[in-house]
C-alpha cells in the first residue's frame, strides 16, 4: 500500500490554557484598526474568562472581553455584543475594542463569521511576548526560552493577578523560576516565597497540608522542569542539591509527608558510624523514593540537612516554651517528627542504628540506659567504701554522651539531667572520709549544714522517682540506698553524742541554740530607729520545719537573685561561714519555735509566740513585730496582709513572720525534697518589699524534718508524736533516751527515734520530732541585697557549697569546704596520724600524676587513723590535687615572676598563691572582703590587694581577673589563667 492510500485525520491543536489578563492585552496591544475595520479580535483561548470586564491598553483605549464556548455563542457575542460571562453593552463605547475568548479554530467559524472579525482570523497568544508584558521586561534571558515548558507555565501560574515586576530589562532565568515555583508549591496554608526555596523552606512545606497534592497537579514537563531546577547544584551547591533531590523524590514514592523523618532515619542509617546491620534497613528505606535510584552521598546529605533543620525547631522550641508561649505555638512539633521518625526506624528495621543517633528517640534512651548501668555499677557494695575511680569515670563518659545528645537540651529532660548531675554529686560525697568524724553534736550540725544537709538536698532528688528511662528508677534507688547507708552511720553517731551532751548539759559555749538565737543573732540588729542609727532594719524568716537541705537549695536561689550573703554572728572571732543552730528538744514546733520566740526553753502557742518575742529587753525599746501565717494573706488583689505590708515599709519596724508552707506539706501525702522561694507563701512579696527597703535578711527554721521513704511504723502505745514518746518502755533500735535541761518534757525525759527509716505515726509526706541529724540541725542565712550597707559585725561569705557538689567545675573534686574549727575535745591531732594521712595523700597525688586523673580519694586513705575522736576529718589535703598544682604551675611561671616584679607595690607570691587557691576552691568567685581574708590582708586593704591582683593576674591585659557586682566579687577565669601563663593542662 501507498503512502497516499493512507487516511489521515487532521492534527488539532491541544486545548487552549486560560487567558491571562496580560495576554489578551498583549494580544491587542499589537492591533491596529482602520476606519470602519471590525474591532472585534478573536483569541485563541479557553472560552472562560475571570479577569476584570474591561481592559485599560495604551493610547487611551480601552477593550471589553468576553468569553464564547462555541461558534453560535460567538455569533451572538458578535451580534448583540453579549458574551456568554460578559454583561450588558448598553452604555459601553462603541469605539472601545471587543476581545473574544474561544477554543475553536478558523475551519470550525466558516467564512461567515469571520467576515464579522478583525482581519478574518483567530489570533493565537504568543507566549514569551506574555511573559515579557507580564515581568515588564524588553528581553528575556536565552537560558529561561530555552525551557519550552516555561512560557505557558509562568502565564498560567500569573493567575489573574500581575506578578512583581523584572528588576532589569532582561527577565533572568533564576528570577522567573523561583517566582513560578513559589506560586505552583504553595499550599493554602503555607505559602512559599521566591526568595526562600532552600532546603530548610522545603521540609516545612513538605509538612504542610496539600503540599503532594500541589506536586502531583503539575503537568510532567512542568514538574520534570522545576525539579530540575530546585536541584541544580550550579545555583544552589551541592549538598543542598542532593536534599531537595531526595526530598523531591519521596513525593514521586508517595512518601514526601515524612519528607524529615525519613531523613532523621537516613541520617542514622547513612552515618560513618552506622552499624553492620543497617544494610537491610537502608534497602527498605531506598523504596520510600520511589523509581528513583539515589547514591549513598546523596542520602547522607538528605540526613544530615534534616537533622539540622530538626535542630533549629528544637531551638525554637526551648525559646517558646522558655517564653511560656507554648500554647499558642504555631508552625511544625519537632517532637510530634521524632516520634514518627522511630515509628518508621522500627518499621524499615533500623533500631540498632537509631540508637546510635544523636538525635533520634531510640539514641536518647539508648544513652539514658548506659547512663543507667554505669551508674548502677559506680555505687559501692559498703556504707564505709568509696566508688571506684574507673567505674566513675565511666559514668561521666556515659553522662557527657547522653549531655551531647541534641534532646538533652530539652526543657522536658530538666529534672531528669538535675537528677543525674545529683547522682554524680552523691558519688562524689561518697568518695569524702568516712562519716561521724566529729568531736561534739554541735560540730554534727555544723558539718550537717556545711556537707551532709546537700547530700540530703541530692538524694530528695533522685528519690522523686524518674520515668525517663525504665532501668533509672532502679539505678537511682541503688545509689539513694548507698547514700542512706552512709548517712544512717552519721546519724547512730550523732544522737549518741546528743544524747551524752543532753545529759550532761554540754554545749560549746559559742554554738549557737535555738532558745539564744535572737539574743545573740537579731539584737545586735535591731535598733530603735533607723533615722537615728543610719542602719537597715531588719526582716526575720522563721520557715517552720524548713530542713538543711531546703535552705541550702533556697540560699542558691537568693544569691541568684542578686542577694549576697554574710555570717550574721558578731560575737565569733573565727573564720566566717554560713551558721547553724541546735533545736530544742522534741523537735516540735510547740517547743523549739516556743523556744526560739520566747527566747528560752519553754512549750508555748502561737498567742504567747507573739507576746514574748515582741517583749525582749534585749531590743532597748524597738518596734519588733512578730506576723503569723493568716497575716500573708491580704485582700484580692494583694500578696500580703495590710497590717504585715505596712510595717515592711516602714523602716523603723523590724519585722519577723512566720512561713508554715513547708511544715504545712509534711502532712500530706507526698514529699517534697526540693522547694523554691516563689512556691512559699508570701515570700515573693517579702523579699521584693525587703529589697526596697534594703533590709537585712535572717532566714532560719524551728527545726528540720525527714521525708518519708519506704518508713517502717513501730507500734508503741505512748507516742507523742511521729518521732517522739514518753519512754514508757525501754528504748529499742533506732531509739535513744534523752534526758536534760534542753528537753521540754514531763522529767525533761523522752525516747525518740533517730533511724530514719521508722515511725510512730500513720504515714505522711515527712515527720520531725526525733533526733536525726536532719531534724535538730537548724540553718542559718543572712543576706543584705546587692548594694544595700550590711549591719556591723556581719562578714560577707563566698559560695558554700561543698568541694564535692561540683565535680566539673574548675577545681573540683578536688577543693575543699570551709575547714571546720574543732572542739576543744580534738584540737590539734597527734602527729603520728598527721603524718599517715599526709603520706597516705602524697601516694594517692603521685598515683593522679602517673594515671593523669584526678582520682577520687578512699575513705582508706583518707580516714588513716581509726581514732576519729582524736584527728580530724582529712578533706583539706585534697586541694593540694588541683588547686595546689596550679599554684605550684604559677610559682614556676617566669612570666608570673616578671608580673610580681613589675608590681608598683612588693607583693609575696605567697599571698598572691593563697588567693588564687581561695578563688579556686570557690569555683572562681570571692567577695573582695573574703579573698583579702583568706590571703592574710586586713579588710581596710581589700580594695589595694584587688588592684594589685589584677595587675600581677591579668597579663598582657587579658581579663584573667575581673570586678564582677560592681566592685563587690572577683571573678577568675582559669582557663584563660593557664593560657595567659603558659600552664599545661595537666596541671588544672
Amino acid at each position: 500500500m501507498s503512502t497516499h492510500d493512507i487516511r489521515t485525520t487532521p492534527e488539532r491543536r491541544p486545548r487552549p490554557r486560560p487567558a491571562h489578563p496580560a495576554a489578551v492585552a498583549q494580544v491587542l496591544e499589537a492591533r491596529s484598526f482602520t476606519e470602519g475595520e471590525p474591532r472585534t479580535v478573536l483569541i485563541r483561548a479557553e472560552p472562560r474568562w475571570s479577569g476584570p470586564e474591561r481592559l485599560q491598553l495604551s493610547r487611551g483605549r480601552t477593550a471589553r472581553v468576553a468569553a464564547a464556548v462555541s461558534p453560535l455563542a460567538l455569533l451572538d457575542v458578535i451580534t448583540t455584543g453579549r458574551a456568554t460571562a460578559g454583561g450588558d453593552e448598553e452604555g459601553s463605547d462603541r469605539t472601545e475594542i471587543l476581545a473574544v475568548l474561544t477554543d475553536a479554530e478558523e475551519a470550525d467559524l466558516g467564512p461567515g463569521l469571520l467576515a464579522r472579525v478583525y482581519r478574518n482570523r483567530v489570533y493565537p497568544i504568543e507566549p514569551w511576548a506574555v511573559v515579557r508584558r507580564i515581568f515588564g521586561a524588553r528581553d528575556i534571558d536565552p537560558r529561561l526560552t530555552a525551557e519550552a515548558w516555561a512560557a505557558e507555565a509562568l502565564i498560567d501560574a500569573a493567575g489573574q493577578e500581575n506578578w512583581p515586576k523584572s528588576p532589569g530589562t532582561v527577565l533572568a532565568r533564576d528570577t522567573a523560576l523561583s517566582r513560578l515555583s513559589a506560586a505552583r508549591l504553595s499550599t493554602t496554608d503555607h505559602r512559599l516565597g521566591a526568595d526562600s526555596l532552600d532546603a530548610p523552606a522545603l521540609f516545612t512545606w513538605s509538612l504542610a497540608s496539600g503540599a503532594a497534592e500541589r506536586l502531583a497537579s503539575l503537568r510532567a514537563q512542568e514538574r520534570q522542569g522545576i525539579t530540575a531546577w530546585l536541584t541544580d547544584p550550579e545555583r544552589v551547591g551541592t549538598r543542598a542539591a542532593q536534599t531537595l533531590t531526595a526530598l523531591l523524590a519521596l513525593f514521586d514514592g508517595g512518601s514526601g509527608a515524612d519528607a524529615v523523618p525519613v531523613g532523621l532515619v537516613c541520617a542514622a542509617l547513612w552515618a560513618p558510624n552506622a552499624p553492620a546491620s543497617a544494610d537491610r534497613a537502608r534497602g527498605r528505606a531506598e523504596l520510600l523514593f520511589g523509581p528513583h535510584r539515589l547514591d549513598d552521598d546523596t542520602l547522607a546529605a538528605f540526613g544530615a540537612e534534616a537533622e539540622a533543620y530538626l535542630r533549629v525547631l528544637l531551638a525554637g522550641r526551648s525559646r517558646t516554651v522558655a517564653a511560656e508561649d507554648e500554647p499558642t505555638r504555631a508552625g511544625p512539633d519537632p517532637l510530634a517528627l521524632l516520634a514518627r521518625a522511630d515509628t518508621l526506624a522500627q518499621t524499615l528495621g533500623a533500631e540498632v542504628a537509631a540508637a546510635q543517633s544523636n538525635l533520634l528517640e531510640a539514641g536518647f534512651q539508648a544513652r539514658y540506659a548506659e547512663v543507667a548501668r554505669a551508674l548502677t555499677r559506680s555505687v559501692p557494695g559498703s556504707p564505709t567504701a568509696a566508688p571506684d575511680p574507673r567505674r566513675v569515670r565511666e559514668l561521666d563518659r556515659a553522662a557527657d554522651a547522653l549531655s551531647d545528645h541534641v534532646l538533652a537540651a530539652q526543657d522536658r529532660h530538666r529534672n531528669t539531667r538535675t537528677r543525674i548531675r545529683m547522682a554524680r554529686r552523691l558519688l562524689s560525697w561518697l568518695a569524702t572520709p568516712a562519716p561521724g568524724s566529729f568531736g561534739t553534736a554541735a560540730e554534727a550540725v555544723q558539718q550537717h549544714i556545711d556537707d551532709h544537709s546537700w547530700a540530703d538536698l541530692a538524694v530528695g532528688w533522685i528519690d522523686d522517682g524518674d520515668h525517663a528511662h525504665p532501668e533509672l528508677p532502679a539505678a537511682f534507688g541503688t545509689l539513694s540506698a548507698a547514700v542512706r547507708a552512709r548517712r544512717h552511720i552519721v546519724d547512730e553517731r550523732f544522737a549518741v553524742r546528743l544524747a551524752e551532751e543532753t545529759r550532761s548539759g554540754s554545749v560549746p559555749e559559742k554554738f549557737l541554740v535555738v532558745e539564744d538565737f535572737a539574743r545573740r543573732v537579731l539584737a545586735p540588729v535591731v535598733k530603735p530607729s533607723r533615722a537615728k542609727t543610719g542602719t537597715a532594719p531588719l526582716l526575720f524568716v522563721v520557715l517552720d520545719g524548713a530542713s538543711a537541705a531546703v535552705t541550702a537549695g533556697l540560699a542558691d536561689e537568693l544569691r541568684r537573685q542578686s542577694w549576697a550573703e554574710y555570717d550574721p554572728v558578731t560575737d565569733s572571732d573565727g573564720v566566717q561561714h554560713r551558721r547553724s543552730m541546735l533545736a530544742a528538744l522534741p523537735t516540735l514546733t510547740k517547743v523549739s519555735r516556743g523556744s526560739l520566740f520566747a527566747g528560752e526553753l519553754l512549750e508555748i502557742e502561737q498567742q504567747e509566740e507573739r507576746r514574748r518575742f515582741g517583749a525582749h529587753a534585749f531590743w532597748r525599746g524597738a518596734d519588733v513585730r512578730l506576723f503569723h501565717k493568716a497575716d500573708l494573706r491580704g485582700p484580692s488583689g494583694h500578696g500580703l496582709g495590710s497590717e504585715l505590708a505596712e510595717a515592711l515599709v516602714d523602716p523603723a519596724v523590724h519585722v519577723a513572720v512566720v512561713v508554715n508552707t513547708i511544715d504545712d506539706r509534711l502532712r500530706e501525702d507526698r514529699a517534697v525534697a526540693h522547694w523554691k522561694l516563689e512556691e512559699l507563701l508570701g515570700m515573693t512579696d517579702l523579699l521584693s518589699l525587703a529589697r526596697t527597703g534594703g533590709r537585712a535578711l535572717v532566714i532560719t527554721s524551728d527545726h528540720g524534718h525527714i521525708l518519708d521513704h519506704g518508713t517502717a511504723k513501730q507500734p508503741v502505745p505512748d507516742a507523742l508524736s511521729a518521732r517522739h514518746r514518753t519512754g514508757t518502755t525501754a528504748a529499742g533500735p533506732g531509739e535513744l533516751v534523752l534526758t536534760g535541761r534542753r528537753v521540754v518534757a514531763d522529767d525533761n525525759r523522752i525516747t525518740a527515734l533517730w533511724d530514719t527509716s521508722q515511725r510512730y505515726g500513720n504515714r505522711q509526706a515527712g515527720y520531725h520530732g526525733g533526733i536525726a541529724l536532719a531534724e535538730v540541725a537548724i540553718p542559718v542565712l543572712a543576706f543584705v541585697p546587692h548594694g544595700a550597707p550590711a549591719p556591723k559585725g556581719w562578714r560577707e561569705l563566698g559560695p558554700q557549697r561543698p568541694h564535692w557538689w561540683d565535680p566539673e567545675a574548675p577545681g573540683d573534686g578536688t577543693t575543699t569546704a570551709r575547714p571546720h574549727a574543732p572542739s576543744a575535745a580534738i584540737r590539734g591531732p597527734r602527729k603520728t596520724a598527721r603524718k599517715a594521712a599526709q603520706k597516705a595523700v602524697e601516694k594517692q597525688l603521685t598515683t593522679e600524676q602517673e594515671t593523669g586523673q584526678g582520682a577520687l580519694l578512699s575513705f582508706d586513705v583518707l580516714d588513716a587513723t581509726p581514732d576519729t575522736a582524736e584527728t580530724t576529718a582529712a578533706p583539706a589535703p585534697i586541694a593540694i590535687s588541683r588547686a595546689g598544682r596550679l599554684v605550684e604551675a604559677l610559682r614556676a611561671s617566669d612570666i608570673m615572676a616578671a608580673q610580681i616584679e613589675a608590681l608598683p607595690r612588693p607583693e609575696q607570691f605567697d599571698t598572691i598563691a593563697a588567693a588564687v587557691g581561695a578563688l579556686v576552691d570557690a569555683h572562681g568567685v570571692l567577695p573582695v572582703t573574703v579573698l583579702a581574708e583568706r590571703a592574710g590582708k586586713r579588710a581596710p586593704r581589700a580594695a589595694g590587694f584587688a588592684a594589685t591582683l589584677q595587675r600581677a593576674l591579668n597579663y598582657d591585659q587579658a581579663d584573667v581577673l575581673a570586678l564582677t557586682d560592681n566592685g563587690r566579687s572577683l571573678r577568675l577565669d582559669i582557663a584563660l589563667l593557664k593560657r595567659q601563663f603558659g600552664i599545661e593542662e595537666t596541671a588544672k
